[in-house]
């Protein structure tokens, strides 16, 4: 069964991560231990990728609780490094991939709510945008049928959305999934956001504090 740390961590992948595998030399000290006669091996890594202090912290537990892994930070680039095949297999099993590849495996559709809810927040907190003054949440992503199965998703927690686009941006096209204010108070009381500054916005969005409208 998928728990709601691996469902934040395969979301988090998809949102603000990376996947990938690449060839590295063993160092000097390692063949002294350890002598080898293949001078290199194999590394299968997955690593994410945010500046927000809680969201990394998040990051770190879950990974700690799921995979009994310590993560590695790599603090000038903000990067967060787990280092094994089996991980690297599992979270791409489940959805984790570039940018326009990336989708939400059937084992996670199939999930309870919490853990829907998880990956949900876990991905909205990587990538939404909470518009105060339009009083929306915006995701501008490039993977359209990603973007489906995410409206879809909120659909069952009874949250409507629309979905817009494509947009150009250079050479890129993105698409935009929109949740306005009739379906915000249901999104906060189902999902909400672990993200400290987009909490306090969504909070602001649901007392009509800002613009001096109410909703």
């Amino acid at each position: 069964m998928i728990s709601p740390e691996l469902a934040r961590i395969v979301a988090h992948i998809c949102g603000d991560g990376y996947v990938g595998t690449y060839i590295q030399r063993r160092s000097p000290k390692e063949l002294i231990v350890h002598p080898r006669k293949n001078l290199f091996y194999r590394r299968w890594v997955v690593r994410y990728v945010n500046t927000e202090p809680a969201l990394v912290k998040q990051f770190v537990q879950d990974a700690k609780r799921e995979f009994k892994r310590v993560v590695v930070p790599r603090e000038k680039k903000h990067e967060y490094e787990l280092s094994a095949k089996w991980i690297y297999e599992k979270v791409t099993f489940l959805g984790a991939g570039k940018s326009h590849d990336w989708f939400i495996h059937d084992e996670i559709l199939a999930s309870p709510r919490a853990v829907k809810a998880a990956w949900l927040q876990a991905f909205f907190d990587d990538e939404a945008h909470v518009s105060r003054p339009q009083k929306r949440i915006v995701l501008n992503i490039v993977n359209k049928p990603g973007l489906r199965q995410v409206k879809k998703l909120l659909q069952e927690f009874g949250i409507r959305s629309t979905l817009h686009g494509p947009y150009k941006y250079g050479e890129f096209y993105s698409y935009h999934l929109n949740i306005y204010r009739d379906s915000i108070p249901r999104y906060a009381e189902d999902i909400g956001f672990y993200h400290p500054k987009k909490k306090a916005h969504l909070a602001e969005i649901l007392k009509g504090t800002y613009g001096g409208a109410r909703i």
